[in-house]
């Protein structure tokens, strides 16, 4: 198993580092802290294509050769993709709070931050479900699609007008901003639930379907 997580981590510690520099550095310089809204959107965009390219470098004889059941396979990746679902919300935690501390934008921004991560890992499930389904070609073209529409959305709307301190809809409900910390628990316990879901799922559907030998 240690090779497989070599292998598959290698796109996600090297996408995660990617996401990290331009906020990092646009916050040390001082310059515009709005970007932190579009990186936020991103989350999901890195976290997809982390599960891409990792997946498309692992062959179907690969995998066979590995001392492992499907079973575990598939917790692994899980593991593997909430550990940095986690690490990107960790992140953008830290940065936001380094940015705005205690002023009106700290909610509206970290609302929006949770739910990208959210929906970030339920996608991440989603992802991993649809590519031992119908196969990493489908997948490609999926993640591609999905990506290039969330980038060129957030270049369209001014993203970073429309977070305010009295909330962000459209891009986040304004409940979620103004809410009690209890919201937030509460989304992540969902995002969770259903995350876990889609890993039983997932179990069923690698050990049935041969969509990954194509």
């Amino acid at each position: 198993m240690s090779a497989l997580l070599k292998k598959s981590s290698y796109f996600f510690f090297t996408h995660f580092a990617t996401f990290s520099i331009p906020p990092l550095f646009m916050l040390l310089s001082g310059k515009n802290r709005g970007v932190l809204a579009i990186m936020s959107l991103w989350i999901p965009v890195w976290l997809s294509s982390s599960i891409l390219w990792s997946e498309r470098m692992e062959s179907y004889a690969f995998l066979r050769l590995l001392p492992a059941t499907d079973r575990r396979i598939v917790r692994l990746k899980f593991g593997l993709a909430l550990g940095f679902a986690a690490a990107y919300w960790l992140l953008m935690t830290l940065l936001i709070r380094a940015a705005f501390g205690s002023t009106p934008e700290f909610s509206g921004y970290t609302a929006l931050a949770d739910l990208t991560c959210a929906i970030s890992l339920v996608l991440a499930g989603g992802w991993y479900v649809f590519s031992w389904r119908f196969g990493p070609t489908a997948l490609t073209a999926a993640v591609l699609i999905f990506g290039a529409a969330v980038i060129l959305s957030t270049w369209i709307v001014d993203v970073k007008s429309i977070v305010r301190s009295a909330g962000i809809d459209p891009v986040a409900p304004r409940w979620l901003a103004q809410g009690p910390g209890i919201l937030h628990l509460a989304l992540l316990a969902a995002a969770l639930a259903v995350y876990y879901g889609l890993m039983r799922l997932a179990v069923r559907v690698k050990e049935k379907s041969e969509a990954t030998i194509l």
